[in-house]
């Protein structure tokens, strides 16, 4: 036993010391914070957002309804794939606010599959700051961003973990996590340099084997596998994603499918869970303030989804949504294009019972170029040099 005791003293001064090795000598470590062990569509877009020689005009947040739309509509118009690794403006959109105003307006796309309100706050309240603060925002919502039971906390998505690697989440990390277990392994991150720093340690893990690998003749970076094989690897594994796992081909109507997900979102919003909701509400109110008290625009889309998925919300829940949103923007002078119009957006606009597919897509960038010309945002985007 006392053998047995000793091991563990040992092994315990042993990490110490190593843990303020650590420490002591991590400025010296070749580390860029922004480097990740996997690659997620959070990951994908700030790669490109740090790339952009100055600050978008509008940038557009929002989940896979605003992706699909992104990427679907500038597919569709253009005859042409659309890599989602690397797309992160939508053209059309530029195009058509070129047309109506005669004058450039740039925007980046931070649309990312699952994000919820407390991640688009995150990306804005982190990312769209100093030199790279837009003159707008425009912000698809529908009610799964605030309502969604697959999801544990607010911090752990992959969006809240990935911000919070790359820029100081103080004052938001310890609310963020829900459970006890989150909270035991904040603490950990607060104790222990080595664990706070994993990721950065299988970062240099994967490079070094990367680097042996290719020595050999083995490059990992090229995927060679069949597309139906890299869907599989994308429901399983979706924050980890390859430079050529997802592409969006133009609407072909003679291959179009309908895609009945009811039972996915019937999991997602049933039962309704009041602490779910009103903590994203929570986050849309610390978006819009930030968005307020920083001059920036704030412009929310209610984004189109099907009657079918309208249908199986908890009693009464799209109106109580609705009317929350509107007290919001009344309270940040902000603005509402409410584009969940079923006469506007038919059901043959959609691949499933939310998302849109690429004539749908087109139409969705058409309408809103005329309704955000139409609203003062529009205005404070041309009234300096862009």
């Amino acid at each position: 036993m006392k053998k047995s005791l000793s091991y563990v003293l040992f092994a315990v001064i042993a990490l110490t010391v190593l843990d303020v090795a650590a420490r002591l000598t991590w400025q010296y470590w070749p580390i860029d914070h922004y480097n990740s062990p996997n690659r997620s569509w959070v990951w994908w877009a700030i790669k490109d957002f740090r790339q952009q020689q100055q600050a978008p005009d509008v940038v557009l947040l929002g989940s896979s309804l605003m992706m699909n739309a992104l990427h679907g509509g500038d597919s569709t118009h253009y005859n042409r794939p659309e890599n989602a690794a690397f797309h992160h403006r939508s053209y059309y959109f530029e195009e058509l606010l070129k047309k109506k105003h005669d004058q450039d307006v740039s925007t980046f796309a931070f649309a990312i599959g699952g994000q919820m309100a407390s991640d688009a706050y995150v990306i804005s309240s982190r990312l769209l700051t100093g030199d790279k603060k837009p003159k707008a925002i425009i912000y698809g919502i529908a009610p799964r961003d605030f309502m969604d039971n697959t999801l544990a906390s607010p911090a752990s998505t992959e969006t809240f973990r990935y911000v919070g690697r790359i820029r100081d989440l103080s004052g938001e990390e310890w609310e963020a996590r829900k459970g006890f277990w989150e909270r035991v392994e904040h603490v950990l991150t607060k104790v222990s340099f080595l664990y706070q720093k994993r990721l950065d340690f299988v970062y240099l893990q994967n490079q070094a084997m990367k680097q042996l690998l290719a020595s050999l003749g083995q490059k990992m970076d090229l995927n060679h596998a069949p597309f139906e094989l890299r869907g599989i690897a994308l429901v399983q594994l979706p924050e980890d994603t390859g430079p050529s796992d997802l592409c969006f081909t133009p609407y072909d109507k003679a291959q179009a499918k309908y895609a009945n997900n009811l039972d996915q979102y019937r999991y997602r919003y049933l039962p309704f869970k009041p602490k779910i909701y009103f903590t994203q509400l929570s986050y849309l109110e610390k978006l819009m303030k930030f968005a307020h008290d920083s001059g920036i625009e704030m412009v929310l889309v209610n984004m189109p989804i099907t009657k079918d998925n309208m249908d199986i919300m908890p009693a009464n829940f799209y109106s109580i949504y609705k009317k929350d949103v509107l007290a919001l923007v009344a309270k940040y002078s902000a603005h509402i294009i409410d584009l969940n119009d079923q006469k506007r957006f038919p059901k043959q606009y959609f691949e499933d019972s939310v998302h849109l597919n690429g004539l749908g897509a087109v139409n969705f960038f058409e309408v809103l170029a005329d309704k955000f010309s139409s609203t003062p945002a529009i205005a404070h985007t041309k009234n300096t040099n862009l």
